[in-house]
């Protein structure tokens, strides 16, 4: 990882000799607006609060971990069983909750799940840990925006984790926890306790940002990087806040900082391309688009991300090329033959669309998708034959 310069502050004497003094170096930190630019600190959530539950939820829980029927059951499993009876009725949607408010509305994303597991885990005295999973993104399309969330996986470990160059090995007897089994297909990395608890501010922000609340937006990014520094995620979301509210230096020196000091670069570098060719920096634009399509990343939804990201913005070459290379990772996935099409559609070029729609087709198992994409392929044989 390649960092910003660092910045060091020596003390000295005059031209005494004197003892050395110890280096201050201080971390770079994002260029944000002041505070000041977003008013009063609002709508962040204590870190307590996420995960607290009420005092009839810990007797209804402790109650049931102390039942007969959970007894012969080791404590991580008692709480996976219990999450297995809650999970029965369910209601999955995009939004992110807090631990009381998910076991009362039985409701929230897999990371609201998460932060239940977490609570739950904490009263079991079990000791957890996290994965993201390259598992298909849930988008949401708000205006010219698309947010894309992450899949988390929770580890509950039957005894301390004993760290193994860095990482908490899962032994035989520990759990994962996939709230949507399915449709996981392997684990990308194991994430800190900070990298999670950040993920939550991050929704909220995102949330916010869609809906127009920039304040609210603003602090509860700044509360995720404190948790989680030099996070990608919240750099981006932060550079296209200040982009919003017409701050386009500081916008552009939080994408080239991101770029510069965060592990994931991708979608910092599609959004920056985006940003300097809607100023119509088309030379720089096309520098990092270069970067990008050199970028070493084995995950195909992220370059699906990319694509959708591309299309949205018009770029509809560009997104057929990000479509092909998540097509030639995972050549059994229907989602980068959909956005070919869509993609190929937009620029007039019907047979070929046709042809990536027809492989979207023989790819989808889902009977609703197969009967969409047949509707689509039907459709178009139409308007070619019409020419």
């Amino acid at each position: 990882m390649r960092l910003l310069p660092i910045l060091i502050t020596v003390v000295l004497s005059g031209c005494a000799s004197a003892p050395s003094q110890p280096l201050a170096v201080e971390d770079p930190q994002p260029p944000l607006l002041a505070d000041a630019y977003f008013g009063q600190h609002t709508g962040v959530v204590p870190l307590q609060q996420v995960f607290a539950l009420t005092p009839q939820q810990k007797i209804d829980f402790q109650k049931k971990f102390r039942s007969q029927g959970y007894g012969n059951l080791a404590p991580n499993r008692r709480v996976y069983r219990y999450l297995e009876e809650y999970l029965t009725d369910f209601n999955f949607f995009s939004g992110t909750s807090i631990a009381s408010e998910s076991l009362s509305g039985k409701q929230g994303n897999c990371l609201s799940l998460a932060i239940l597991t977490k609570s739950l885990a904490n009263l079991a005295g079990v000791k957890v840990g996290y994965e993201l999973t390259d598992t298909t993104p849930v988008y949401q399309n708000g205006g010219n925006t698309i947010l894309s969330s992450q899949h988390v996986r929770t580890l509950l470990y039957d005894s301390d984790p004993n760290p193994v160059d860095g990482m908490h090995l899962l032994s035989p007897g520990g759990i994962r926890v996939d709230y949507f089994a399915s449709r996981g297909v392997h684990t990308l990395r194991r994430t800190s306790e900070g990298e999670f608890y950040s993920m939550f501010y991050r929704n909220k922000a995102a949330e916010a940002l869609l809906g127009g609340d920039y304040r609210v937006a603003f602090w509860n990014l700044k509360k995720a990087l404190e948790l989680h520094k030099n996070d990608a995620q919240a750099i981006n979301m932060m550079a296209l806040l200040h982009d919003r509210m017409g701050y386009t230096d500081y916008a552009e020196r939080l994408y080239q900082f991101g770029i510069q000091n965060s592990r994931e670069k991708m979608v910092l570098l599609s959004n920056y391309e985006i940003f300097l060719r809607r100023l119509g920096r088309v030379a720089e634009a096309d520098i990092i688009g270069e970067k990008l399509r050199r970028y070493d990343d084995p995950n195909p939804f992220k370059w699906i991300n990319l694509g959708d990201s591309a299309y949205l913005a018009g770029n509809y070459s560009e997104a057929i090329g990000f479509y092909r290379k998540a097509s030639k990772m995972a050549d059994y996935l229907h989602d980068p033959y959909l956005g070919i099409a869509r993609a190929e559609f937009a620029l007039g070029n019907l047979r070929a669309a046709r042809r990536a729609i027809k492989k979207a087709l023989a790819n989808a198992n889902k009977k609703s998708t197969v009967s969409l994409y047949q509707a689509k392929f039907e459709a178009l044989t139409q308007l070619i034959e019409r020419k």
